[in-house]
């Protein structure tokens, strides 16, 4: 039985990174809608990696509001990086089963 959960771990893995990946966008959306101080250094830092992460995003939406903005294009972001996290863990685990 220790074969299986071997087998399962490359899938697994991948959707925990879609996780990862998530989490930083969703705590740029929260640093945004909250007003963080964009001068501190976790900030700054989660903002650039949610950056470089919603690369293909950033503008796909443009409504007037900034924070609109982000929330509605980062949540995407996050929402696709899930989605294609989950597909993949389930493709790969039943590909390796």
């Amino acid at each position: 039985m220790a074969g299986v959960g071997g087998k399962r771990a490359a899938g697994d893995l991948v959707f925990v990174a879609a996780v990862i990946i998530a989490i930083i966008l969703i705590l740029h959306i929260i640093f945004v809608l909250l007003d963080a101080n964009g001068g501190n250094d976790i900030v700054r830092t989660d903002a650039d990696w949610a950056g470089w992460l919603a690369t293909w995003f950033k503008d796909l939406f443009t409504p007037d509001s900034p924070k609109l903005n982000v929330f509605l294009n980062y949540g995407l972001a996050t929402l696709v990086y899930l989605a294609v996290g989950g597909i993949l863990r389930r493709v790969l685990n039943d590909a390796l089963a």
